[in-house]
C-alpha cells in the first residue's frame, strides 16, 4: 500500500504540473497585470466601437464647422428653348439654349444656429470621450478581476492537490497500522471517505479553475501565454468614504459624460431657437448664358445681393421643436441624476467589502497559526496513539479549509481596491495606461 501511494503521489503530482504548465505555459518573460490590463483594452471590440463613434462624432464636429465658411456652387444646363408668339408679324423661335453659372453663398446670419450646433457636436464629442474612458476603466476592472481570479483558482487548485496527497498519506498510515493490528476497519473507511472528500474537492477546483481560464480569455481575447505575476498595489485611499465619493462625483467618466449629454441637449435646446429668426445670406453670382428667351447671341449677368428669409409660420413645429429639446434637457439631467446614484452604491459596495474583508484576513491569518501549531501537535499525539483519527482529519480539514479562506478573501481583498479605483474613475491612471485616442479638455461639472 505505501508504495503504491508513493506512486499515486508522484503521479499526481507530474499531471497536476503539466495541467498548469499548459494551462500557463511559461516561456522567457511572465505576465505583468498592468501590460496585461493595457493589451485587454486596446484590443478589446467593445472599447474600439466606443473609438470608432468619437472619431466618427469628430467629423461631425467638423462638418459644422465647415457651416463658417461660404458654399459655392457651379451650375451648367443645355436644351431647346421654343418661343411662339401671337403677333404675326413676329417670327417664332427655336434655339438651342445654354446656362452656365457660379454663385457663393456666405451666411451672415441664422439665428446664432452655427454656434449652437458647434457646441452640440463638441460636447457629443467630449461625451463619446468620456464613455471612451468609462469604457476602458470597466474593461481594466474586468481583466483586473480575471487576472486575479485565475491567480486564485490556481492556488486553491494546489491547495486540493497538497490535501489530496495528505489524505493519501494518513490513508497509507492507517492501512499499515491496520495490517498490523494495531487499527480496525473503521478508520481505515473512514480515511477513505476522507480521501473521497477531497477527490471529489480537487476536481471542483479543476472545474473552477477552468472557469477562470475561460473568462481570462473573454477578457483579453487569448489565454495566457506565460506565468502570471502577482500584482501589488500601492495607492493611497482616501481616509474615508465620503472623500472617495467627492472624487468620484468630479472625476468618474460615466458621470463626466452624463454632464457632456446635458449640455448637449442645451445646446440643440438652444439651436431650436433659430427658427424665430431671419435668415441673412450674401450671394454672389455670374451667369453665362447663350440664346436666352428667344434672342441669339451671349448674355452675362453678375448680381451681388444681401438676401434676407424670414419664415412668418410653419404650423407651429417650430414651438413644437423647441419643447421636444426641452424635455430632452430634462431626460439629459435625471439619466445624469440616476447615474450619479448608481456610481456612488457602487462605490459604497466596494468600500465596504474592502473594509470588511480587512478585518476578516486578520482573523483567519490567526486561525491559521493556531491550527497549525494544533495541527503539529496532533500529528505527533496521532503517531504515539494519544489521539484518534478523527481528531486528526478533522484538524487537517479545518486547516485546509483556513488556508483556502485566505486565499479566497486575498484575491476579494484585492478585487475590492480595484474596485474602489474604478468606481472613483481614475483606475486606468493608477495603472498608468494612457487612453489617448479619447482625451477631454472641456469641464462640464456645473451643468
Amino acid at each position: 500500500m505505501k508504495t503504491q501511494f508513493r506512486y499515486s503521489r508522484i503521479l499526481l503530482a507530474l499531471s497536476s504540473a503539466f495541467v498548469l504548465n499548459m494551462s500557463l505555459a511559461t516561456t522567457s518573460q511572465a505576465m505583468e497585470l498592468a501590460p496585461t490590463v493595457e493589451d485587454a483594452i486596446m484590443h478589446n471590440p467593445q472599447f474600439r466601437e466606443q473609438i470608432k463613434i468619437h472619431q466618427g462624432v469628430n467629423a461631425a464636429l467638423k462638418g459644422a464647422k465647415g457651416s463658417w465658411y461660404p458654399v459655392i456652387d457651379l451650375g451648367a444646363g443645355v436644351g431647346l428653348e421654343e418661343i411662339k408668339y401671337d403677333d404675326p408679324a413676329r417670327d417664332n423661335t427655336s434655339l438651342t439654349r445654354t446656362e452656365t453659372n457660379i454663385r457663393l453663398t456666405e451666411n451672415l446670419f441664422e439665428g446664432f444656429a452655427t454656434e449652437n450646433e458647434i457646441t452640440r457636436q463638441q460636447a457629443r464629442l467630449d461625451a463619446a470621450g468620456y464613455t471612451s474612458q468609462a469604457t476602458a476603466n470597466q474593461i481594466a476592472l474586468d481583466m483586473v478581476s480575471a487576472y486575479i481570479t485565475l491567480q486564485k483558482e490556481q492556488e486553491l487548485q494546489k491547495l486540493s492537490i497538497e490535501n489530496k496527497l495528505t489524505h493519501e498519506r494518513i490513508l497509507d498510515q492507517i492501512t499499515q497500522r491496520s495490517d498490523a493490528g494495531i487499527g480496525n476497519q473503521v478508520e481505515v473507511d473512514q480515511a477513505k471517505a476522507r480521501l473521497a472528500l477531497a477527490n471529489s474537492n480537487l476536481a471542483a477546483a479543476k472545474n473552477n479553475f477552468s472557469d477562470a481560464l475561460t473568462s481570462f480569455h473573454r477578457v483579453l481575447g487569448r489565454m495566457p501565454d506565460n506565468e502570471l505575476i502577482k500584482s501589488t498595489l500601492e495607492y493611497s485611499f482616501p481616509a474615508t468614504l465620503e472623500e472617495a465619493i467627492n472624487i468620484a462625483l468630479l472625476q468618474h467618466p460615466t458621470l463626466r459624460s452624463a454632464n457632456a449629454d446635458i449640455a448637449q441637449a442645451r445646446a440643440q435646446h438652444d439651436a431650436a431657437a433659430s427658427s424665430y429668426y431671419p435668415r441673412v445670406d450674401l450671394e454672389i453670382e455670374q451667369t453665362y448664358d447663350e440664346n436666352i428667351n428667344g434672342i441669339e447671341g451671349q448674355n452675362q449677368n453678375f448680381q451681388a445681393m444681401l438676401r434676407m428669409r424670414y419664415n412668418l409660420y410653419n404650423g407651429g413645429k417650430d414651438s413644437a421643436n423647441r419643447d421636444r429639446t426641452a424635455s430632452a434637457v430634462q431626460q439629459s439631467s435625471e439619466i445624469r441624476n440616476n447615474t450619479r446614484r448608481q456610481t456612488i452604491e457602487n462605490l459604497r459596495y466596494a468600500w465596504d467589502a474592502k473594509q470588511l474583508i480587512g478585518e476578516q484576513l486578520e482573523y483567519v491569518k490567526q486561525q491559521i497559526n493556531l491550527t497549525r501549531e494544533t495541527l503539529e501537535g496532533y500529528r505527533k499525539q496521532f503517531s504515539l496513539g494519544r489521539r484518534s483519527l478523527l481528531d486528526l482529519l478533522n484538524t487537517e480539514d479545518e486547516y485546509i479549509s483556513a488556508l483556502r479562506t485566505l486565499v479566497q478573501s486575498e484575491s476579494d481583498y484585492s478585487i475590492a481596491e480595484y474596485r474602489i479605483l474604478n468606481g472613483m474613475g481614475n483606475l486606468i491612471e493608477v495603472l498608468n495606461i494612457d487612453v489617448k485616442y479619447a482625451s477631454v479638455d472641456i469641464d462640464y461639472s456645473n451643468q
